[in-house]
C-alpha cells in the first residue's frame, strides 16, 4: 500500500498543549490533508491513554511517554494506513525499550553517560518513525524524529542544561541517521526561535544565545550578522559534542526555503496575556529536512489559523511515496496489551435477556407496594375498639382537656405572630445593614486610549505587592507601534 502520489508526501507538526483538552482529536485527525501527524505535549502517560484516541480508524499511532510526571510533556505521530513505518521508537537515546532501536546510537554512548542517556528519555519528549520511501524504484529510508525539546527555565540552571544536552543528543542522533543514508525530518516544538525575525520582540544581544548557535550549527542558514558567536573549546556550549565529531549544517529550515523574508510568522503565543489577538509572539516549531532531502521539498507553511493550543500546526509537503509494510512495527499503539485484548463492558454485568425497560416496571411496582404497606401501617389503630364504658369517660376526660389546651395554644400563637413580627423587622434592618455593608463591586474602569472596560488582575509574584488587585487594559499584548494592541494603562484597585 502506498501513499497517495498525485498530493505528494504531507507531514504535520503541531504542539497541542494537552490531548484531552481537544475534545475532538479524532475528527481534527481524520479531517487533516495531512499523511503523518506529529503531535507534542500530548499530557498523557501509558495509564491515561484511551483508545479511542490511541486506535483511530486509519491511523496508526506511536507514542512517548513521560516516565517522571503524570500529565506532562509527551509526543505521538499519527501515520495513515498508507504511509504506516517499518520501524518505531520511543526515546532519542535508544535506551527507552519502547520499539525498535533504528540505528544510529553508538555515538551517544560515547559522548553521554548511561544515567545522562537515561534522563534524557525521562521525559518522553521524541518518538522515532522509519519509512520506507520509493524513490524512482530505488528504495530509500526517511526518518522523522518528532521531538518536544525543553525549556530553559530561567530561574533553574539545571533545566537550562538539560535543555542544551537534549540538543547535544538530538543533534549526534540525526547526524547518524543521516550519515546511514536515510532522509532525515527533524520537527516539533524546539522551544528557540532561531533569528531576530522569528521573534516578537527580538533583545539586544539576540544572537548571543546557546540555544541559537546551536540552530546555526545545526542548520544551513546565512552567516549570523551579529559576529562569531564560536565558543572555545574550554568554554564551550552544552551542546557541543566533545568525544564525537559532527558535521555541522546538515539540515535545512524548510519554512525558511519557501518564505526566506517573511515577518510576523510565528507559531507560538502567550494566550494568558491574549497576544494571539495581536500576532505577538515566536516561531519555535519547525521541519527541518537533511539536505539529501531538500530536492523533494515542495512547501511549508504555518497554519496559525487553526485554534486548540497556545501554537499552531506547521506543515510541510514532500515530493515522495511511501510504502507501507504489510504490518506496524510492534510499538504502534494498537498492539498495546490494554488495547488487544477483548476489554471487559459494563454491560457484561447484566443478565442477558432482560429489558432496561422489565426493570423499570418491576422497580415501580416494588415502589407501589412498599407505599401500600406505609399507608396501612398508618391506618392500624382502626383494628382496635374501646372495651368498657369507663374507657369512654376516660375519653371524654381526656378530650375536655384537649379543649383547655387548644384555648392555651390560641394565645400562644397570638404571642408567636407578635414575636414574628418583631423577628421580621429585626431582620429587615439587618439586611439594609449588611447591604450597606457589601455593596455591590464598582464598575470597570475605562482605558483611556480604546475606552473599553480595564481587566481586573491580581499579582501572583513573590513581593510585597503579592495578592493585590489592578487594572489593566483588556486588549492582548503587543508591539509598542500597534494601535490594535494593549495600551500602558494600569490602576490598582481601591
Amino acid at each position: 500500500m502506498t501513499c497517495p502520489e498525485q498530493t505528494g508526501l504531507k507531514i504535520l507538526t503541531w504542539n497541542i498543549n494537552g490531548i484531552r483538552s481537544l475534545e475532538d482529536f479524532q475528527d481534527r485527525l481524520q479531517q487533516s490533508e495531512a499523511d503523518i501527524i506529529c503531535v507534542q505535549e500530548t499530557k498523557v502517560t501509558r495509564d491515561m491513554l484511551t483508545e479511542a484516541v490511541a486506535c483511530i480508524p486509519g491511523f496508526t499511532s506511536y507514542y512517548g511517554f513521560s516516565r517522571r510526571r503524570a500529565g506532562y510533556s509527551g509526543v505521538a505521530t499519527y501515520c495513515k494506513v498508507g504511509c504506516t513505518p517499518i520501524q518505531a521508537e520511543e526515546g532519542l537515546a535508544g535506551i527507552s525499550g519502547g520499539g525498535d532501536i533504528i540505528g544510529g546510537t553508538e555515538n551517544l554512548r560515547c559522548e553521554f553517560t548511561s544515567e545522562e542517556l537515561k534522563n534524557i528519555d525521562a521525559e518522553g519528549r521524541c518518538v522515532i518513525t522509519r519509512h520506507k520511501v520509493d524513490n524512482e524504484g530505488k528504495e530509500q529510508g526517511l526518518v522523522i524524529i518528532n521531538v518536544y525539546c525543553p525549556r530553559a527555565d530561567p530561574e533553574r540552571a539545571d533545566r537550562a542544561k538539560f535543555k542544551l544536552q537534549f540538543y547535544k543528543a538530538l543533534d549526534i542522533r540525526a547526524n547518524a541517521l543521516r550519515k546511514m543514508g536515510d532522509m532525515v525530518v527533524v520537527l516539533g516544538d524546539v522551544n528557540t526561535s532561531h533569528r531576530e525575525i522569528d521573534h516578537c520582540d527580538p533583545y539586544e544581544e539576540f544572537g548571543d544565545h546557546p540555544g541559537r548557535r546551536f540552530l546555526d550549527h545545526f542548520l544551513q542558514c546565512e552567516a549570523v550578522e551579529d559576529g562569531d558567536n564560536q565558543t572555545d573549546a574550554e568554554n564551550c556550549d552544552e551542546w557541543q559534542a566533545v568525544h564525537v565529531a559532527v558535521e555541522e549544517k546538515q539540515f535545512i529550515d524548510t519554512f525558511r526555503i519557501f518564505h526566506p523574508d517573511r515577518k510576523l510568522a510565528f507559531t507560538c503565543w502567550n494566550t494568558q496575556l491574549n497576544c494571539r489577538s495581536t500576532n505577538y509572539g515566536t516561531r519555535i516549531d519547525y521541519i527541518f529536512c537533511s539536505l539529501n532531502m531538500s530536492p523533494f521539498t515542495m512547501n511549508c507553511d504555518i497554519q496559525p489559523e487553526v485554534l486548540g493550543s497556545d501554537h499552531c500546526p506547521v506543515l510541510a509537503k514532500f515530493n515522495l511515496k511511501l510504502t507501507s509494510p504489510s504490518k506496524p512495527p510492534d510499538w504502534c499503539t494498537k498492539y498495546f496489551r490494554e488495547f488487544a485484548g477483548k476489554q471487559v463492558k459494563v454491560s457484561d454485568f447484566f443478565v442477558k435477556g432482560v429489558k432496561s425497560n422489565d426493570l423499570k416496571r418491576k422497580s415501580e411496582s416494588i415502589n407501589e407496594v412498599a407505599k401500600k404497606a406505609k399507608v396501612e401501617k398508618k391506618k392500624i389503630t382502626n383494628f382496635f375498639v374501646p372495651k368498657n364504658p369507663k374507657e369512654n369517660k376516660v375519653q371524654k376526660t381526656i378530650e375536655s382537656e384537649q379543649a383547655k389546651n387548644d384555648d392555651k395554644k390560641n394565645d400562644s400563637e397570638c404571642w408567636e405572630n407578635v414575636q414574628n413580627f418583631q423577628t421580621k423587622t429585626t431582620n429587615t434592618a439587618a439586611k439594609s445593614a449588611w447591604g450597606a455593608l457589601f455593596k455591590p463591586p464598582a464598575p470597570a474602569p475605562l482605558c483611556p486610549k480604546h475606552k473599553e472596560e480595564a481587566l481586573r488582575r491580581k499579582v501572583l509574584k513573590k513581593g510585597p505587592n503579592i495578592g493585590k488587585e489592578f487594572w489593566v487594559c483588556r486588549r492582548g499584548e503587543g508591539r509598542a507601534d500597534d494601535p490594535e494592541a494593549r495600551c500602558d494603562f494600569f490602576k490598582w484597585v481601591k
